[in-house]
C-alpha cells in the first residue's frame, strides 16, 4: 500500500514537470528534426526503401546508438572508412545525448555543465557501441541468411544491455547504483513504441511516413524527459558494488548459453529418427508417390533407410554428395551441404530425374531451409516437368539483403564481413548456419542476392507450391514480403518442421491436393511481429550499391530472373 502513493505522486511530478518545462518545446523540435531528417534521407537516397529505423534517430540512449551501428554495418566500404564513420557516429550521438539530457534535466537538481554532459554522452556511446556489437553483427548475418536463431539472439541481448546501461550518460556512478526500476520501465516502454513506430513505417502508405516520424519523435521527446528523471533525480548512492558490471557479465553469459542451445537444437537432425525408407524398386513398380526429401543446411545422412513423411510415399533422401552410378544417393555430412546453390540445384535436378526414371513418377519435393531455397531456385530457372509439387519448410524467403565481401577483399560491409566469421567461428561446433564470408553457399548468395531474393516469391510454372513457415522466422522475414502461393504458419522454430506430426498432415493434404486449413491467428500473430521485428533488423543495402555480378534488377519479372538463374549456373 506504500509503494502507490509514490508511484502516483511519481507520474504526477513528471507530468507537472513536464508541461511546466521550458525546455520542453525544443527537446521535442530536436526528436522530432533528427526523425524527419532520417525519413527524408532514406526517402531521397533509397527510392525503393521503407525508413524503418528513423524512429530510433532521436531514441533514449542506446537505442539510438543502435540504430547507428546498424546502418553502419552494412553501409562501410572500408576499414578507413569504418573508422571515420564510427568517429562521426560518436561525435554526433554523443552530442545529441548530452543535449537531449540537457534538455531534460530536473530544474531542482544541479545540472552538470555542457563539458562533463559531452564527456558522458561520448563515453556512454562508446561504452554501448562496444556491448552492442555482437548483437549487430548477428543481426548483418540475419539479414544474408534470414534465421531467426539469430535474431533471437541478438535483440534480446540489445534489450538487456540496455536495461544495464542506460543511466550511464546521465550519472557518474551509475556503474555502482542499483537500477531504477522506473527507469527501467521507460526503456522496456521506449523498447515497445519504436517497435510499434517501426511497424507502422513499414504497414503506411508513404505519404504518411513524415507523421509517423514526428510522432515518434514526440514519444522519443517525453521518453528523454521521464528516463533523466528517473535517473538523476535519487538520492547520493552508497553502495561500491559494481553492479551494472556484474549485470552485463551475468546477461551476456545467460544469452549466449541460450543461444548455444538453440543452435543445438536446430543443428539436431530429425534423420537420426526416422523410420524404414520405402526404397524405390528398380522396375518402377510400387504404389506409392515418388518423394525427395531434402533437408537444410549441416544435415547428414549416412545412407541408412529413413521415412521422414509418413503415408503412402516412395521416398528417396536429396544427396549433397550426389548419386552412385547405379543412381542410388550417397551418403553425405555437414560439410557437403556448403557448396554454392546453383550447383546444389543442378545436383537436385539430377536426382529428381533418376528418380522419376526409377519409378515412372512424377516427383514431389519436401525441402527445408537451404534445401527450400535450392529446390525453389532451381525448378524457378528450368521448369522442371518432372516435379508436380514443392512443399517449403522453414523457407530462407528474403536472404542476401546485405553485401559482404569475402577475406582479403573490400566492398560494402567489408567489417560485418570480419565479424560474421568471427560468429561462424564461435558457434562452429554448435550452430546449423555457418556464418563465414568464406563459405562457398554464402558467398554464392552474396554474389547474388538480389536475384535469389526475388527468385523465392516468385511463382512456379507447371508446378504446386506451397510453405509452412514456423512463427519464430516472422522475425527474420521483412513484413512487406508476399508470398504468391499458398501458406500456413505453425507454432514452431526455424528447422526440423520435417519431423513434427502437424508438419506431416499439412505435407500428406498439400500433397494429395486437398484444402489445408492454417491457422488464422497465427497468421495473424506471424504478421504482427513480422512488423514489429522490423525495427530491430539491419537496413538492406541499396540495390543500386550492388556490383552488376549481383544480379539486381529493379522490377525484373519472374521471367526474366528465371533466365538470370539459368544463365548464372553455367
Amino acid at each position: 500500500m506504500a509503494q502507490a502513493p509514490r508511484a502516483g505522486q511519481g507520474s504526477a511530478r513528471l507530468t507537472h514537470a513536464l508541461s511546466s518545462a521550458p525546455r520542453w518545446p525544443e527537446l521535442a523540435l530536436v526528436c522530432v528534426g533528427l526523425n524527419l531528417a532520417e525519413t527524408g534521407l532514406v526517402m531521397g537516397l533509397d527510392p525503393g526503401a521503407r525508413p524503418d529505423l528513423a524512429p530510433q534517430a532521436s531514441a533514449i540512449a542506446p537505442f539510438g546508438v543502435f540504430g547507428d551501428l546498424r546502418w553502419i554495418s552494412v553501409y562501410q566500404y572500408s576499414w578507413w572508412a569504418l573508422a571515420a564513420e564510427l568517429t562521426a557516429m560518436l561525435v554526433f550521438r554523443g552530442a545529441v545525448t548530452a543535449l537531449s539530457i540537457g534538455l531534460s534535466w530536473p530544474e531542482h537538481v544541479a545540472r552538470p555543465s555542457p563539458a562533463r554532459l559531452a564527456a558522458r554522452g561520448v563515453i556512454a556511446t562508446a561504452l554501448a557501441s562496444l556491448l552492442l556489437v555482437p548483437s549487430v553483427a548477428l543481426l548483418f548475418g540475419l539479414a544474408a541468411v534470414p534465421v531467426s536463431w539469430l535474431f533471437l539472439a541478438a535483440v534480446p541481448l540489445a534489450l538487456l544491455v540496455a536495461f544495464v546501461i542506460h543511466p550511464a550518460a546521465v550519472s557518474g556512478d551509475w556503474w555502482r547504483r542499483f537500477f531504477s526500476l522506473r527507469a527501467i520501465g521507460w526503456v522496456a516502454l521506449a523498447f515497445a513504441v519504436l517497435s510499434a513506430s517501426s511497424a507502422a513505417m513499414s504497414a503506411a502508405p508513404r505519404v504518411l511516413w513524415p507523421a509517423v516520424a514526428a510522432l515518434s519523435g514526440l514519444f522519443n521527446a517525453w521518453s528523454w524527459f521521464g528516463i533523466v528523471h528517473a535517473v538523476a533525480d535519487r538520492a547520493p548512492s552508497r553502495h561500491k558494488v559494481p553492479v551494472a558490471a556484474l549485470s552485463v557479465a551475468t546477461l551476456a553469459a545467460v544469452v549466449v548459453g541460450g543461444t548455444i542451445v538453440g543452435f543445438d537444437a536446430a543443428r539436431k537432425s530429425p534423420a537420426d529418427t526416422f523410420g524404414p525408407l520405402a526404397v524405390p524398386p528398380e522396375d518402377g513398380g510400387g504404389t506409392g508417390t515418388a518423394l525427395l526429401v531434402v533437408s537444410g543446411y549441416g544435415s547428414s545422412w549416412d545412407g541408412t533407410s529413413e521415412h521422414p513423411i509418413p503415408g503412402n510415399f516412395i521416398e528417396q533422401p536429396f544427396s549433397y554428395r550426389g548419386l552412385t552410378s547405379s543412381g542410388s544417393p550417397l551418403p553425405y555430412d555437414g560439410a557437403d551441404t556448403a557448396k554454392p546453390f546453383t550447383k546444389l540445384g543442378r545436383m537436385l535436378l539430377r536426382q529428381v530425374a533418376a528418380l522419376h526414371h526409377r519409378t515412372g513418377r512424377r516427383v514431389d519435393v519436401v525441402a527445408e531451409s537451404e534445401g527450400a531455397l535450392i529446390a525453389k531456385t532451381a525448378l524457378l530457372a528450368y521448369h522442371d516437368p518432372y516435379v508436380a509439387a514443392l512443399v517449403m519448410a522453414s523457407p530462407l524467403v528474403s536472404p542476401g539483403r546485405v553485401w559482404y565481401p569475402t577475406t582479403g577483399n573490400t566492398g560494402w560491409g567489408v567489417a560485418s564481413s570480419t565479424a560474421m566469421q568471427l560468429i561462424g567461428d564461435a558457434f562452429q561446433s554448435v550452430s546449423p548456419v555457418d556464418l563465414s564470408p568464406d563459405n562457398p553457399l554464402l558467398a554464392s548468395l552474396d554474389r547474388q542476392g538480389p536475384l535469389v531474393r526475388e527468385a523465392m516469391v516468385c511463382p512456379l510454372t507447371g508446378t504446386r507450391q506451397f510453405a509452412l513457415l514456423p512463427l519464430a522466422d516472422a522475425t527474420a522475414t521483412p513484413a512487406t514480403i508476399k508470398l504468391p502461393y499458398p501458406s500456413v504458419v505453425l507454432p514452431a522454430f526455424h528447422g526440423g518442421l520435417i519431423e513434427t506430426p502437424a508438419f506431416a498432415k499439412i505435407v500428406s493434404e498439400v500433397l494429395e491436393d486437398r484444402p489445408v486449413d492454417g491457422d488464422q491467428l497465427l497468421a495473424l500473430a506471424e504478421k504482427a511481429i513480422s512488423y514489429a521485428a522490423s525495427a530491430w533488423q539491419v537496413p538492406s543495402l541499396a540495390a543500386s550499391a550492388y556490383p552488376k555480378s549481383a544480379g539486381a534488377r529493379p522490377a525484373a519479372s519472374c521471367g526474366q530472373i528465371a533466365s538470370d538463374l539459368r544463365r548464372d549456373a553455367k
